[in-house]
């Protein structure tokens, strides 16, 4: 059996080795977006990422039978024509949400903005908006949602896009598509974003065609009164620099790039490969580690220390510094500098990794107020 991967799967070789093992055949690896018709001629699997286009001009003569995307999204896919070839495929449904979760509150916490009184809108309510939803809600955060591809009853917070462009707090968590009775493409437009409220803080964590980035632009320019966070872009990974100079916090697609996150993508793909080859699953992976105890910080409210711990398990600065650096460094190839800020993207760990130690010289209500966030955030206890 062969099996070509994305060069970017993490522990790659740990969860495919065995299906090459045993029955013979080999891994083969490739950057993501270069995997082209001629690198699957002879292969039988394909496991791949967002950056890799999978359709008829890649497959049509190959003898692929199962493709698997360790991300969320699918849109990078075209199921039809699998469907039509009798191809299996599947991809790795909410194997970053908490990742993603996680990035919106550390950007909020650099942005000095306590959403504790804060109405957080959220703009698709799949997997990943839906996770950020509940760890709202366990924050004691109000919540309203918009997602009309799903049943109005699933969740009490569901409105119109209209009550959540209203939001303190608005964050896009929407699928990219271009057909249908709610297409996404550019669904935030100028129209959109200019009902957004003064000083409100959005951020796009999902597809970056589903925000009019010239018309944001046109917002920033002409008004300054928002706080923006762009994690994905229009026409990426051609990024326009204009753009890119103007938002508040920028990063290279990466908010759901934590390495434990990665990890539960290859495992769901390798999991399904094993369904789709009748193998028993073996779980390579060894036991969970303690986490790592923080310590020394001192704040007057539950919200500063947060502030504080927050960037010792994940400075999402870094992530705008080593972007603004990049583009600036290679404007010459800022498609090239972008995609080797995501192949080299270094080893973050989630939330849950880490436990803060005592903490004294908070009141007791903000020592309450802190552990109740600390769980809900999900950090060890």
């Amino acid at each position: 059996m062969i099996i070509l991967l994305d060069e970017n799967i993490p522990e790659a070789e740990v969860y495919f080795s065995r299906f090459v093992e045993k029955n013979g055949g080999e891994l083969r690896f490739k950057a993501g977006r270069e995997i082209a018709a001629a690198d699957v001629r002879d292969v039988d699997a394909l496991i791949v990422r967002s950056v890799s286009k999978v359709d008829k001009s890649l497959l049509e003569f190959s003898p692929v039978k199962f493709v698997g995307s360790c991300t969320i999204g699918m849109d990078h896919i075209d199921t039809a024509y699998l469907d039509q070839r009798g191809i299996v495929y599947s991809n790795a449904a909410a194997c970053n949400a908490n990742s993603v979760v996680e990035y919106v509150f550390a950007a909020l916490a650099h942005l000095n903005c306590d959403w504790q009184g804060k109405r957080l809108g959220i703009i698709g309510m799949g997997n990943v908006g839906s996770a950020l939803y509940k760890r709202a809600a366990k924050l004691g955060i109000e919540c309203v949602g918009y997602d009309p591809l799903i049943e109005q009853d699933r969740y009490p917070v569901l409105t119109s896009l209209e009550e959540v462009l209203a939001a303190d707090i608005v964050s896009m968590h929407a699928p990219l598509t271009r057909t249908g009775p709610y297409p996404s493409y550019k669904m935030i437009g100028q129209a959109e974003i200019l009902r957004l409220k003064a000083g409100a803080v959005l951020l796009n964590c999902g597809r970056g065609d589903c925000l009019d980035n010239r018309a944001l632009l046109e917002r920033i320019n002409n008004k300054g009164d928002l706080l923006t966070v762009l994690d994905v872009w229009q026409d990426e990974p051609n990024l326009h620099a204009d753009v890119l100079a103007a938002v508040d916090i920028a990063t290279p697609h990466i908010a759901g790039y934590s390495y434990d996150g990665k990890v539960t993508g290859t495992r769901m793909i390798a999991e399904r490969l094993s369904e789709f080859l009748s193998l028993d699953w073996i779980n390579p992976r060894g036991s969970r580690q303690d986490p790592e105890s923080l310590s020394n910080l001192a704040a007057d409210s539950a919200f500063e220390l947060l502030r504080q711990l927050i960037p010792h398990c994940y400075d999402i600065s870094q992530d705008d510094k080593n972007l603004r650096e990049a583009m600036h460094l290679q404007a010459d190839d800022v498609a090239k500098a972008f995609d080797a800020l995501r192949k080299n993207y270094p080893k973050r760990r989630e939330f849950f990794h880490y436990r803060l130690a005592e903490v004294d010289g908070l009141t007791e209500k903000e020592k309450q107020r802190l552990e109740q966030s600390l769980a809900a955030l999900g950090f060890s206890q």
